[in-house]
């Protein structure tokens, strides 16, 4: 399972798969740091299916879009403080298939959200809505190919790095990712990053940079490089790639 940093969560996001029900224990959980922690009790609620604070959204029986009313509903729901946690989340099924009208009423709650709300817009395809609410939206990109070639895993050991250099929501992307590869392919990426991050570390050495700039290069890589041995004793053990790419982003995440 991803974590995120409970200090930056936005308002509002776009994703798919089970990153969707991860964003809202996240909301909800009271633990610092990371989340979410799945040790308080919001998270052992939400875990259960039984949270309070976690709206679903979905289409009516028989209908084939989310009306307008619904929105409207989520509208009054919305300003009503949460009943137990410090925020509310809602998730929204199949977000793609609201209307026209029902996503320039969702709009209009997206652009003044209330600071205890965090709007989760489950969809596989979000180009089917409107741009204004996309452009409004944290779109978490999950999907990477299925059987990428093998000459494709140098190429993601490149956006691997460049993800951790950008941190926040590029790493945690990246790491959504990282978690649809099957074990041979996580293999594959992880000897190449290693590999990758010593021929950065050398690069670093006798890079001409200023003081700091050159230890915070080092001690990234450096890092980088750890984190990566760990996860190849980690997968040679049979850990599942979400538990790895989870180790990654948790050590790699820039402290708030």
């Amino acid at each position: 399972m991803m974590s995120f940093d409970g200090s930056r969560l936005s308002h509002a996001y776009i994703a798919s798969g089970g990153v969707v029900d991860t964003l809202a224990m996240a909301a909800v959980c009271s633990g610092s740091g990371l989340r979410p922690c799945m040790e308080c009790a919001h998270c052992k609620k939400s875990s259960r299916g039984i949270h309070p604070d976690i709206m679903v959204i979905s289409k009516m029986d028989k209908k084939r879009e989310i009306l307008i009313e619904q929105v409207r509903e989520l509208k009054k729901d919305v300003i009503v403080v949460p009943n137990e946690a410090a925020k509310k989340a809602y998730i929204i099924n199949d977000a793609e298939t609201m209307n026209d009208n029902a996503q320039n009423a969702f709009l209009r709650i997206l652009e003044e959200p209330p600071s205890h709300a965090v709007f989760i817009l489950k969809t596989d395809t979000p180009a089917d809505l409107l741009p204004t609410v996309r452009s409004r939206c944290v779109e978490l990109k999950t999907r990477i190919e299925d059987t990428p070639p093998e000459a494709a895993i140098a190429s993601i050991s490149n956006e691997f790095f460049s993800a951790i250099r950008q941190g926040g929501v590029p790493l945690i992307e990246f790491m959504f990712r990282l978690e649809k590869l099957d074990k041979e392919q996580l293999s594959q990426f992880l000897t190449a990053a290693r590999m990758q991050a010593a021929a950065e570390l050398r690069t670093a050495g006798s890079e001409e940079k200023s003081g700091k700039r050159k230890v915070e290069s080092w001690e990234l890589l450096s890092c980088a490089e750890r984190v990566l041995a760990k996860a190849e004793e980690y997968l040679e053990l049979n850990v599942n790639a979400g538990h790895i790419s989870g180790l990654i982003c948790a050590t790699l995440l820039p402290s708030p």
